[in-house]
């Protein structure tokens, strides 16, 4: 617990780095413009899903979450014909606010998750080529490839999942290079 806690630093402003770093890929860099497309006849959309008055949330289509559902004839025919997806409604109105500081409090959680990780496998005397290469493995594996199975299930684009893993490798070099630079001697 005493070596976790001597990497207080290191945990708190790699957390940080991720969350700027990440804020600033996805609002100015090109590579994730095109993870979304719009609809076709948006505004059409936009009206029905309002006369609708459906509740934010998290909707598929067809509704086949139950084995009797699954048998159904209209569970089959849009199985095998389309059409088939998920709907994620916010509740409006739109605040960043909330979902920015949600983010910081999971990359603080990941960076003490991997300070955790430094502190019962890195002795204090190691070079920093040794923390580096251990942190940002493992900020390279929490920031890649914790999302790659969802992103299969609902049908992201291999371009999306590839952006993904990308951004992870930066996060966790980040994360390394942070941890190696603060590494108590």
């Amino acid at each position: 617990m005493d070596a976790l806690l001597s990497l207080w630093l290191p945990i708190v402003l790699s957390a940080a780095a991720v969350w700027i770093i990440s804020a600033v890929v996805w609002m100015a860099l090109p590579h994730h413009k095109n993870d979304f497309i719009g609809l076709p006849d948006e505004d059409r959309f936009i009206e029905f899903l309002r006369g609708s008055a459906i509740a934010p949330g998290n909707y598929v289509f067809p509704d086949f979450r139950g084995r009797e559902a699954m048998k159904s004839e209209k569970a089959g025919r849009c199985l095998a014909e389309g059409p088939i997806g998920h709907l994620s409604l916010w509740k409006p109105p739109l605040t960043m606010g909330g979902k920015m500081l949600g983010t910081f409090v999971v990359y603080l959680i990941v960076s003490a998750l991997i300070g955790y990780l430094a502190s019962i496998t890195v002795p204090e005397v190691a070079p920093f080529s040794k923390v580096f290469q251990i942190v940002t493995t493992a900020g390279v594996l929490a920031y890649s490839f914790a999302m790659i199975p969802n992103s299969i299930w609902f049908g992201s684009y291999t371009r999306t999942i590839i952006a993904h893993v990308v951004d992870g490798l930066a996060y966790g070099a980040v994360t390394g290079l942070i941890f190696a630079s603060l590494w108590p001697h």
